[in-house]
């Protein structure tokens, strides 16, 4: 993934992102290309792997994989209109798309092991419920249903952090387009803007305008990476 500086994910936030339970895209390459399963990951930070589990005879299981493994997650993301940016009318563009992703890559490990299984569903259900939801079911059908699966882990070896955020953009543009997302009723976007994507444009507006003896400045688009 192509990861510009001013497009790269504060390292805050993807620790935060990814101490969060959620699904992501688990893609494995073998001998006849590569595969992926969206499925639910939680992250064990003791042993600094990813942790999920897939149902036994899923292809990603069983067949050999050729390399590490990679889990997309894509927290948010959406359609940018020009018109939603306050210098459009000055300064004419194109539509764009905002998001937030995250790319993780490292060894994949299968454990067959009911016991295994068990655990990881297990842990994953914890991770969302603060009572015990699996207790009516009863360990000896939980036992039976775990035969069904098994536990899939990805070591965190690399990892890259995109946020295309309109950081880019002019601080006017990042205000109008928090104001559009708003009526659309986004939040983690907006969130993003406010706090991060905002500051980095004034920032980068103000150092423009400095370098250019405190003149104003219309800074015009970077592409789109």
């Amino acid at each position: 993934m192509y990861v510009p500086n001013h497009f790269r994910l504060p390292d805050e936030y993807t620790r935060q992102l990814l101490a969060t339970p959620r699904a992501g895209n688990l893609v494995t390459c073998h001998d006849d290309g590569p595969d992926a399963t969206l499925v639910p990951f939680h992250y064990d930070q003791d042993r600094n792997v990813l942790v999920t589990h897939l149902v036994r005879n899923n292809p990603q299981a069983v067949r050999e994989v050729t390399g590490p493994a990679m889990v997309v997650f894509d927290e948010a993301d959406a359609y940018v209109s020009p018109t939603w940016y306050a210098t459009n009318d000055a300064l004419p563009n194109v539509p764009t798309w905002d998001y937030i992703t995250v790319h993780v890559w490292g060894p994949m490990r299968v454990d067959a092991s009911p016991e295994a299984a068990l655990a990881a569903a297990r842990e994953l259900t914890h991770r969302f419920e603060d009572s015990d939801v699996l207790a009516p079911v009863g360990e000896e059908k939980l036992q039976r249903m775990a035969r069904s699966i098994v536990s899939v882990e990805v070591g965190v070896d690399r990892i890259e952090a995109k946020a295309k955020m309109s950081q880019n953009r002019h601080p006017d543009d990042v205000r109008s387009l928090i104001t559009a997302l708003e009526e659309q009723g986004e939040t983690t976007l907006v969130d993003f803007l406010r706090t991060v994507s905002l500051p980095h444009a004034q920032q980068r507006y103000e150092m423009i305008s400095e370098l250019r003896g405190g003149k104003a400045v219309d800074v015009r688009l970077s592409p789109a990476d």
